[in-house]
């Protein structure tokens, strides 16, 4: 009988999952997505490996095997594949792709006579150290949590950064971003608390769109490998009450692969690999960057 040096381990794993309930329990759908329930979303199941000695066996005997459970990494955890620069840069220790989606916008401003939600909102990038490129503009009408802003490999060492500002009564206000000091931009992984002089999770100024975000204890509940990127644009005076950092609150979703649909779908919405001609998604266009393997940039 010759056996096989190296398989993947679900149903080991799964079996074991009975056995020891609680390493299992904690799984969830694997998306990195925040969660309105109370248990962090986790991979659905770790994968292992297994090697058997000696390869070939009379009938009869039995092999020696040897087995290791890869386990799902954390940002939270030892040896993190991303860590962040306080209060915000990101920076990745390895090769990853990073996904941006953006949670909610809402300015608490001192003043209580500005309405919160009506404000425009201007969120930007930057790469790298590069210029701050917009990403998303608009009110809380506008907000499509689904949306993936910005999708981004990325190797060791570089950077990612964020910034915001908004529009009242016609003009702009100033634009702060992860290398502001006074905490006015922060980066937080799962199980951090919000750095508010108040305990916001059991404020009023809570906004709705955060609340799925944190746990009952207020610290924040996320995928393992994602980041919760929080913003104060209304106020630069941190023992104010309106000093929320929730005024644009985005989500950062790391992975080893492409985070498309399997597809093909390009940033632009157009899905080139679908069969009929080059053309694809929903708006039935050429797709202008067709020859862009976008599972590998």
């Amino acid at each position: 009988m010759k056996t096989k040096h190296w398989v993947a381990l679900p149903a080991t794993v799964s079996a074991m999952c009975i056995m020891a309930v609680s390493p299992c329990a904690a799984q969830g759908n694997g998306n990195g997505n925040g969660n309105s329930g109370s248990t962090p979303t986790i991979p659905s199941a770790p994968k292992g490996e297994i090697s058997a000695y000696p390869s070939v066996v009379q009938t009869g005997t039995k092999p020696t095997l040897t087995w290791n459970i890869l386990y799902p990494s954390s940002l939270s955890g030892p040896n993190p594949p991303v860590v962040i620069n306080p209060p915000g840069t990101l920076i990745p220790n390895t090769t990853v792709y990073a996904t941006v989606q953006i949670v909610g916008t809402g300015i608490t401003a001192c003043s209580p006579t500005r309405d919160p939600l009506t404000h425009f909102v201007d969120v930007r990038l930057s790469f790298n150290r590069g210029n701050y490129s917009q990403i998303f503009y608009g009110t809380q009408a506008n907000v499509a949590p689904s949306k993936k802003l910005y999708i981004k490999k990325m190797t060791a060492n570089q950077t990612l950064d964020f910034g915001a500002s908004y529009v009242i009564n016609g003009a702009v206000t100033p634009f702060y971003t992860s290398l502001s000091s006074n905490l006015q931009v922060v980066s937080l992984v799962n199980g951090a608390t919000i750095p508010t002089t108040f305990p916001l999770y059991q404020s009023s100024n809570l906004k709705s769109y955060l609340r799925p975000y944190l746990n009952s204890t207020g610290t924040v509940n996320i995928g393992p490998l994602s980041v919760l990127v929080l913003m104060e644009l209304g106020s630069n005076n941190r023992n104010a009450t309106c000093f929320d950092v929730q005024d644009v609150v985005l989500l950062v979703s790391f992975s080893t692969k492409h985070p498309n649909n399997g597809h093909g779908n390009n940033l632009d919405g157009v899905d080139s690999s679908n069969p009929g001609n080059g053309r694809g998604g929903p708006n039935g266009l050429v797709d202008p960057s067709g020859g862009v393997d976008d599972e590998i940039r």
